[in-house]
């Protein structure tokens, strides 16, 4: 029996290793941070493929350097470029005008490249000349600059399949899959979830000065029977509830509604009770109790995602970072609760792209 392993690696930053898959990649992310090979972390959405990018950094020798993170799928083509490489031209009056990028900025630190697939091929491009060279050009520029940096690469999709697509150069995957990370979902390592509960449960108690409910044996066991699709940060935002809320039953509930893994020709509701072909059917009152609890947790994520837009002027990526969402997810909730600025003629900036809603 391996004692159980949480390990802070930043502010408000753990790694979690508490069972054999994430032991494994605590120990090849170990062995990678003592070399300055590129890496691919790959893992589905939610799982901590940053948190283990930021562990590869933080045992390393570059660890008292910069470690930054830019997202590949939040810029445009010319923007994501100028992020990275920088840029450099003439002003009407013969200055020269420059701006260093990410690359020169973070000198000796860690580069953590996020959703990769969806970086545009012209990008893709100048940074495999990057890995090969350690040199780039700046965007407009003429001049050569060398570069020291750790570059790090995360994704979520199927990178063979966008190479076959051709939205992913083939050279440039080959570069970067050399040392490639898996990050488990959370499904694969559910011996770890009573520890993540309680840790948790004890960050946010600690930040918003309020006592923790207690986890019954119920609600555990609910838990390590649920799939979590959002894995990590589906499980600190249903942590976050329950904190708020304090009801077990209806937490319970809550992850009973949703569908169970397959075991035979049905689906398990957590209590030995099947919802396949043959199995059981749930009575009016049941479903209705399902569709309140469905209803009411829609209705909470749609007010945090407005209140959240509110708060940062409808700075999207901003209000992103403070829910604790991809970008991209936010894009799509924004979509499907129909919300819209309060003036939706308005020009947002950010990040330096012009936002026409």
């Amino acid at each position: 029996m391996h004692q159980a392993e949480i390990e802070q690696i930043g502010e408000e930053l753990y790694f979690v290793a508490a069972s054999p898959a994430t032991r494994r990649l605590r120990t090849q992310a170990e062995l990678l941070s003592q070399t300055d090979v590129p890496v691919l972390i790959s893992g589905e959405a939610g799982t901590g493929k940053a948190t283990t990018a930021q562990l590869i950094h933080s045992l390393s020798i570059r660890s008292s350097f910069e470690f930054t993170r830019v997202s590949c799928a939040a810029l445009t083509a010319d923007a994501l470029e100028s992020e990275l490489f920088g840029y450099e031209h003439s002003t009407g009056n013969g200055r020269l005008e420059s701006k260093p990028g990410k690359f020169e900025q973070n000198a000796k630190g860690t580069i953590l490249l996020e959703d990769f697939d969806a970086m545009p091929g012209p990008v893709q491009l100048r940074l495999l000349r990057l890995l090969q060279t350690r040199e780039f050009v700046r965007f407009g520029g003429q001049t050569p600059i060398r570069v020291d940096v750790r570059i790090i690469a995360a994704n979520q999709g199927n990178l063979e399949l966008a190479v076959a697509q051709k939205r992913v150069l083939e050279e440039l995957y080959y570069h970067l899959s050399a040392f490639e990370l898996h990050v488990p979902p959370l499904r694969d390592r559910r011996e770890e979830i009573p520890l993540l509960l309680g840790h948790f449960m004890n960050r946010l108690t600690r930040r918003y000065g309020v006592p923790a409910p207690h986890f019954s044996g119920a609600l555990i066991d609910a838990c390590q029977s649920y799939m979590w699709p959002g894995n990590l940060r589906e499980l600190e935002i249903f942590v976050k509830r329950f904190l708020v809320f304090g009801d077990e039953i209806a937490a319970i509930e809550e992850l009973n509604s949703h569908p169970r893994p397959e075991t035979g020709s049905g689906h398990s509701n957590g209590n030995g009770h099947e919802n396949g072909k043959n199995g059981h059917v749930a009575g009016d009152e049941q479903s209705s109790l399902k569709s309140l609890v469905r209803s009411a947790k829609g209705e909470a994520e749609r007010s945090a995602i407005a209140h959240a837009l509110e708060e940062t002027h409808w700075n999207r990526k901003a209000a992103a970072r403070l829910l604790g969402i991809s970008y991209r997810a936010l894009l799509y909730k924004i979509q499907e609760y129909r919300l819209v600025p309060p003036d939706s003629h308005r020009l947002y900036h950010y990040n330096g792209v012009r936002d026409a809603r």
